[in-house]
């Protein structure tokens, strides 16, 4: 084994002296540096790019819950007596599709706090209105009313979540 590496190196050492033209190596040093320089503008750009993508996307899907709040939107007060419960599972399933929001303004915060604290004791009411005799006038008088505190809390989460 060693001998084939003597035998290397004695035709390393019966080469011809190589001359390096005349700055090679400032031609090297710019194209690397140049390459460094595309890949240095493409990280921005691509950042750029995905920020763009999720702000449409949030845009889009923010657009298509205002669109299904505007579409079933028939004021509260309009609802009828049976269609209360339907139209409180609808505001339901919207509510469930607003962002929640890790921070938000102390104002908005206590409002969306005291419509819960309202829906929390609608509830409360829904169920022990059942075991009354007089049960489905007031049952349907609370459903309204339920409605009424769920559209306004769908209202308040969907202004925050859009940033008004």
């Amino acid at each position: 084994m060693h001998a084939d590496l003597n035998d290397w190196g004695g035709r390393l050492a019966a080469l011809a002296d190589f001359e390096a033209p005349p700055g090679a190596w400032q031609a090297v040093l710019a194209a690397r540096d140049a390459r460094e320089a595309r890949i240095d503008r493409r990280w921005p750009l691509a950042l750029a790019a995905a920020v763009l993508v999720a702000t449409a996307g949030l845009a889009s899907w923010l657009q298509s819950a205002q669109r299904a709040l505007v579409a079933g939107a028939a004021p509260p007060a309009v609802v009828a007596a049976g269609g209360a419960r339907a139209e409180s599972k609808r505001l339901e399933r919207i509510l469930a599709q607003l962002p929640e929001r890790r921070s938000m303004r102390g104002s908005t915060a206590f409002t969306v706090a005291e419509l819960e604290d309202r829906l929390a004791l609608l509830d409360d009411r829904l169920s022990r209105v059942t075991l009354e005799p007089n049960a489905p006038e007031r049952s349907e008088r609370l459903w309204r009313e339920r409605v009424d505190v769920l559209y306004s809390l769908v209202q308040v989460r969907y202004a925050d979540a859009v940033g008004i």
